[in-house]
């Protein structure tokens, strides 16, 4: 089985470097290119960030085969139906390459920003359940109106001209049962990036065995609920600070054997930085970009 491999670019150079960035990502071959999605990001709150809908629709018209992507966007701020308007026009400016990834949103800033309180766990759940249920159908259908308890649409047209068919791939982020549940009845990809003892506020880490545990409790959550397991992508980000899977070329290859011996059928790892976070060196991108990815990754699509 083939590992499709991905790398998730940060927004926080401004674009003559960031530009270079994603044309590197593409030049190299990588699968897929994705970029955080959030108004600030615990790691670098006092410093540049900038959006990720503009950051795309300038990746978009600067690669020509990679595939790009939201890692992910949240009801945190975002409300379903200007982002899939937004995923569409993305989704055009990049000529079909676009997935858009959604969570549930963890707290710290993001959760806060807009001047509401920090939901409850119960009441995030909810939202999100209620926020993936409608990004589905606004993605599905022609004309949708909505009301319920956290978000409301009214003869929302996102784009009529798709007819009934999903109009760009959709991955749900989730770590829980819940989230899980929500992937396998409403997306196209899986996304797993491990845990975080205290989401928003500590970075999550994962090691194969935790990525292996999370994927067989989605397999019995596919055939609980009737779906092939094979017809759900399941993508795991490594994005680890102590034994990072960009420290060399043979711990790259380590990991992403270990998740495609598990069942994962991508992997992102980070855009190697100057400085933390994700300080890395290039020429170990470009080793594994030359001498792995071919082996790895095969002829299948990104």
């Amino acid at each position: 089985m083939s590992l499709r491999v991905g790398l998730v670019i940060l927004p926080a150079t401004r674009w003559p470097a960031g530009g270079e960035a994603w044309r590197l990502a593409d030049e190299m071959g990588f699968a897929h290119a994705w970029t955080y999605d959030h108004l600030a990001w615990r790691d670098l709150l006092d410093q540049r960030w900038f959006a990720a809908v503009p950051t795309l629709a300038a990746a978009a018209v600067t690669t020509r085969r990679i595939g790009l992507g939201t890692l992910v966007a949240s009801p945190n701020f975002r409300h379903p139906v200007p982002l899939v308007k937004e995923a569409l026009t993305l989704n055009d400016l990049s000529g079909g390459r676009f997935v858009l990834g959604i969570g549930a949103g963890a707290g710290g800033p993001d959760a806060t920003v807009l001047g509401r309180p920090e939901p409850r766990p119960a009441e995030r759940t909810a939202r999100f359940a209620e926020f993936t249920a409608l990004t589905d159908r606004l993605l599905r259908e022609p004309l949708v109106d909505h009301a319920g308890d956290h978000f409301r649409a009214r003869a929302a047209r996102t784009d009529p001209s798709q007819g009934p068919r999903r109009a760009l791939p959709l991955a749900v982020a989730a770590g829980g049962p819940i989230g899980m549940r929500l992937a396998v009845q409403h997306a196209d990809m899986w996304i797993s990036n491990g845990s975080s003892p205290r989401p928003g506020l500590v970075a999550p880490s994962v090691t194969p065995g935790l990525a292996t545990r999370q994927l067989r409790r989605l397999e019995e959550l596919c055939a609980e609920l009737g779906r092939p397991p094979a017809s759900l992508r399941k993508l795991v980000l490594d994005s680890n600070r102590t034994d990072p899977p960009l420290a060399s070329v043979a711990a790259f290859t380590e990991a992403a054997g270990r998740y495609r011996e598990a069942g994962y059928t991508d992997m992102v790892v980070p855009f190697p930085r100057p400085e933390p976070p994700y300080a890395g060196d290039l020429a170990v991108l470009e080793h594994i970009a030359s001498d792995v990815l071919p082996g790895l990754q095969g002829d299948r699509p990104a």
